[in-house]
């Protein structure tokens, strides 16, 4: 905890020994204080002069000179903020000094009011005061960023609303105005040629909500309405307080050989690896903007590997320089050619669908296939395989797209027969991205997992037989739910559900267990089974006020009795959610489904909960059983079952390891008993029940 610094008290009261006493009211409430007793109006005045002195002014009637109000006069004329507490007696001008601005009056008896007032005030100033420094501190800053704005060797402009709210002399210049001023308020899609118009305004409204930065090339239109070729970045940025979209642009035609160096691969003369990178990341975002039809293609050699062993290294660099030329001069101009790796070409097609860049593709192979590679003397022929990626903007990572594409090159070249020639295009149909537990976030993402979970069949359902001590009429089953990912990683569903963490209420899982488990009990009781269910359910579904009308339709569209079905939760989950707990309770014994509470004994004071929720059977913790068995200790056992038989609640002990525990539960009062000794889970209802009553 950090360290209470001392206050520094500027006083205006009879005398010092009144000083002392202030002090030292303080100190007993916690704080150090160090006092100042102005003598006279001129002191008072000098004190003012430098209100950072002081932490806070307290002033009563008692100073011979200074009366309060004139305190909170000259304050106002010092124009300070310095916190100003009155201390007066039966005070009846309360309204007149908090006028004045005084920030507290208190009666001099009142001392723990004073404390509590005066930490009050010096705390509040003390942020008054950090605000002010960061308010200084802010406008030094923003007079820097205006001075590197200017020295930029960048042109740099910020946009809100379609509309310039601030630009360097630089930017200025580059579009063919003398002065930054003059682009203030000017729309900046005036300065965008009529054919790229479209695409900057969908990126423009699309980058307000990216946290990243996005590359954009573009023909820039100047003052005089001469075009030039150019590339802009656009990314995320604060103006004058204002959020806003900053552009920085440097000029492709005067970026001299350095820029043209990092942008083009010195071996084949093609676009780079990470330049194309950049500008598929682009039109990636362009469009999920919706604003472009993208398509990427990745051009692989085929038997690269066997090739370079054959011919040597220096021989298979101009292999790659000639296919590069060769797909360059088949290629559109306005697209992005890279040589993305040794084996591996890549082109952006702009304005193409998949189906148009697959024709190209193939139209490419079959041209390549019939070139003449001449390199030190010896004729060569390659083939290659392509694959095609349409942009949708749903894959948003650049790399996961090249990944797809040249994956599609392996699958190309796998299904040939002749030794991995694949010589052929295909369009990649990427397989679905899944969400995990541990990397979605939101409801939706979420959401998401759930619904793939349900979709690949990841649920499934158990049936743990539950025996009857009492010869009751029909069988009873319990429906436990297990989730099983592609790791093996075994669940529970209120564990599956607890990992989600849904801020809304969410009872998907909840409907799909009780539509599967009640078409199953459907089923069983059409062949003449006489079958009960005790279907567990997550905490989400006390909250599902829809939940018991839909149970309704379910339970009627199957046939089924509603007193064959009770629905379980555990007792934690209950006394978390008490409230909801009650109303779903009552609501669902009205429809005549009954109702269970489950790993009940926990609480403190377990039987409380039957006192509000009243169950038609309570299944125990498993650790009642444990110590029954292990102990023979059956005193907390006999005592938790009387409390539920008194709360007609029928009582199931579970976790039965050995025959040794059947008298004795029989004999304290238990009703149903469960556990592998008796029968394990089972996936199907066809355990056949035995009278041990």
């Amino acid at each position: 905890m950090a360290r209470k610094s001392t206050i520094k008290l500027l006083l205006v009261n009879e005398s010092d020994n009144a000083g002392e006493h202030l002090v030292s009211i303080f100190r007993n409430a916690g704080r150090v204080a160090r006092a100042h007793r102005v003598a006279s109006a001129e002191e008072l005045f000098t004190a003012f002069k430098n209100d950072d002195d002081w932490d806070l002014l307290i002033a009563d009637d008692f100073h011979p000179e200074i009366k309060p109000e004139q305190c909170l006069e000259q304050r106002k004329k010092s124009k300070l903020q310095l916190p100003v507490i009155v201390i007066r007696e039966n005070c009846n001008s309360l309204a007149k000094l908090f006028e004045a601005g005084a920030s507290d009056v208190i009666d001099p008896a009142d001392q723990a009011r004073l404390c509590h007032a005066a930490f009050r005030e010096v705390d509040k100033y003390n942020i008054i005061r950090k605000n002010r420094l960061l308010n200084e501190q802010l406008s030094e800053a923003e007079q820097r960023c205006e001075m590197l704005l200017d020295q930029s060797q960048d042109a740099i402009a910020y946009i809100s609303d379609g509309m310039i709210i601030g630009s360097n002399q630089l930017f200025a210049e580059t579009f063919g105005y003398s002065a930054a001023e003059d682009l203030d308020c000017f729309p900046i899609v005036d300065m965008i040629a009529d054919e790229d118009q479209d695409k900057f305004k969908g990126l423009l409204k699309n980058q307000l909500t990216s946290d990243d930065s996005t590359q954009f090339n573009f023909s820039g239109r100047k003052e005089n309405g001469e075009q030039f070729d150019s590339h802009v970045q656009l990314s995320c940025a604060t103006y004058d307080d204002e959020q806003c979209v900053q552009l920085t642009i440097s000029q492709r035609s005067n970026g001299g050989e350095s820029v043209a160096s990092m942008d083009h691969d010195p071996a084949t003369g093609l676009y780079s690896h990470d330049y194309f990178i950049a500008q598929l990341d682009s039109h990636i975002k362009q469009a999920a903007a919706g604003t472009t039809i993208s398509t990427v293609m990745f051009i692989s050699i085929d038997q690269f590997g066997s090739l370079r062993r054959r011919i040597g290294i220096s021989s298979i660099e101009a292999v790659i320089a000639d296919i590069a030329k060769h797909i360059q001069s088949h290629t559109q101009q306005d697209s992005c050619l890279a040589h993305y790796c040794d084996d591996g070409y890549t082109i952006l097609l702009s304005d193409t669908g998949a189906q148009k860049a697959l024709e190209l593709a193939q139209e490419l192979c079959k041209s390549i296939e019939s070139h003449i590679v001449e390199v030190h003397k010896q004729s060569l022929q390659c083939t290659v395989s392509i694959g095609v990626v349409a942009l949708d903007g749903k894959v948003t990572d650049p790399y996961r797209i090249i990944d797809g594409a040249y994956e599609t090159c392996e699958q190309i070249r796998i299904a040939a027969d002749n030794k991995h020639i694949g010589n052929s295009a295909q369009i990649h149909i990427p397989e679905r991205e899944r969400k995990s537990l541990g990397d979605a976030s939101g409801d939706a993402e979420l959401d998401q997992v759930l619904e793939e979970a349900l979709e690949d069949q990841l649920f499934s359902l158990l049936f743990h037989p539950i025996v009857s001590l009492r010869g009751s009429s029909g069988d009873h089953y319990e429906v436990l739910v297990n989730y099983s990912d592609e790791n093996e990683q075994l669940l529970s569903a209120n564990e599956f559900i607890g990992q989600l963490n849904f801020q809304a209420v969410n009872t998907r899982l909840d409907r799909w267990i009780i539509l599967e488990a009640t078409k199953l009990l459907s089923a069983e009781r059409d062949k003449g089974q006489n079958i009960n269910l005790l279907i567990n359910l997550t905490a989400n579904a006390l909250h599902d006020e829809g939940l018991i009308p839909w149970l309704s339709v379910a339970l009627k569209a199957g046939g089924l009795p509603a007193d064959t079905i009770a629905f379980q939760f555990s007792e934690q989950d209950l006394n978390n959610n008490l409230t909801a707990a009650i109303n779903f309770a009552e609501a669902l014994q009205k429809s005549g489904c009954r109702f269970s509470i489950t790993n009940f004994g926990m609480a403190d004071e377990p039987v409380k909960l039957l006192k509000h929720v009243k169950a038609n059977y309570v299944r125990l913790s498993n650790g009642y059983t444990e110590q029954l068995q292990n102990s023979n200790d059956t005193e907390a056992l006999k005592a938790l079952v009387g409390s539920i038989n008194e709360n007609n609640s029928k009582a199931i002990i579970p976790d039965i390891q050995n025959a040794s525990a059947l008298a004795v539960l029989w004999q304290i009062g238990a009703d149903f008993i469960q556990g592998d000794y008796l029968a394990g889970p089972s996936k199907t209802m066809d355990h056949e029940f035995t009278d041990i009553a």
